[in-house]
């Protein structure tokens, strides 16, 4: 039965992808494409349930106290879920605070939706942009993420971290300049920290990616190959550095309920083709 069921979705998507390519939307085209993509690749293979937690000690900081927020409202949610409304603050505000860790977003805080920017070449080497790295990794380890984007926290800076088995990853300006052929897809059930943790979205995930980023120390382009969850991290992360959310990657239809397809209903359209884009970028090397 699932299996009829599915050949029946594939009829449904195909004959809208041709629709699609008839009136030359090129939005319906990418969104019908991935939606076909997705249905086949499940059929094959499992979701994948997304690993959100690690265990990792949080590292020792200088500082004491957290930033606060600015003066808006929180938006509640549900009972057990409240928006933030985090400021927006540049590297040097963001390390010039007294604190241990960053205060994250919580959806459907608009700083979420902010894409950061690429942090300038003064910063390498300096005192700023390593305690902003430290910053990010306690948040992250107190949190117990496997990863986090210092968006992510309202810091308008590109830095992701990742945590690994061996060894933590901090890149600067990350970007992704390879990615695996579109048949080597994989099929994710994602949860998302700054997310109400009831939602959960099905994606879809390059199997592996080359990332090029720059070393905080000293600007240097490094390279590096990731593969199965840590490539679904850092994709998960490169999209929260664009404003992109695990809720861009599915239709309106698929999220809870009527407020969150409310708040989500404005520009979902064009979101979502941003998440469901595979662009790379030109490697510096």
């Amino acid at each position: 039965m699932p299996f009829i069921c599915r050949c029946k979705v594939f009829q449904r998507v195909l004959v809208v992808g041709l629709f699609s390519i008839f009136i030359f939307s090129s939005d319906a085209i990418v969104v019908c494409r991935r939606a076909f993509l997705a249905s086949t690749l499940s059929v094959a293979l499992p979701l994948i349930p997304s690993p959100s937690l690690v265990l990792a000690p949080e590292v020792a900081a200088p500082f004491q106290l957290a930033h606060s927020n600015n003066n808006s409202p929180d938006f509640v949610y549900s009972d057990s879920w409240t928006g933030t409304h985090l400021p927006r603050i540049n590297l040097t505000d963001a390390t010039s605070t007294k604190t241990t860790v960053w205060p994250m977003g919580r959806w459907p805080d608009p700083v979420l939706r902010q894409p950061a920017e690429s942090v300038s070449s003064e910063f390498f080497g300096s005192t700023e942009l390593q305690q902003a790295c430290l910053l990010l990794q306690n948040t992250a380890r107190r949190h117990r993420a496997v990863g986090l984007a210092a968006q992510q926290c309202g810091v308008n800076a590109r830095i992701v971290y990742l945590e690994r088995p061996f060894n933590s990853l901090t890149m600067i300006n990350p970007r992704i300049v390879e990615r695996c052929p579109e048949t080597e897809m994989r099929v994710w059930t994602e949860h998302c920290l700054v997310l109400p943790p009831t939602f959960a979205a099905t994606v879809l995930r390059d199997a592996w990616i080359v990332v090029e980023y720059q070393e905080a120390s000293t600007g240097v382009w490094k390279s590096v190959t990731l593969r199965g969850e840590l490539a679904r991290a850092a994709q998960h992360e490169l999209d929260h550095d664009r404003g992109i959310l695990v809720t861009d990657h599915v239709e309106l239809s698929e999220l809870e309920n009527d407020v969150m397809r409310s708040i989500e209903t404005p520009g979902h359209a064009y979101r979502m083709e941003m998440a469901y884009s595979r662009a790379v970028e030109n490697s510096v090397f």
